[in-house]
């Protein structure tokens, strides 16, 4: 279940088998595109959070997995 999760917030389909390059890529959009420093001060909260779930979580879920 884990690993689907992290797959599902890259964006990929729960079920799928993606390679290494593709997860690497797609990690590195999903951190570019979620980090706070990127949203205006009324936003930087709610980025935060985003930040940290991609940033921290995905890594720790797709480990358990592969």
């Amino acid at each position: 279940m884990q690993g689907d999760e992290a797959r599902l917030l890259l964006g990929f389909p729960p079920n799928s088998r993606p390679s290494p390059s593709q997860i690497k890529a797609a990690y590195r959009k999903k951190v570019w595109e979620s980090h706070p420093d990127l949203f205006p001060v009324h936003e930087k909260h709610s980025a935060e959070s985003k930040f940290k779930l991609v940033s921290i979580d995905v890594p720790l879920k797709l480990s358990s997995v592969f």
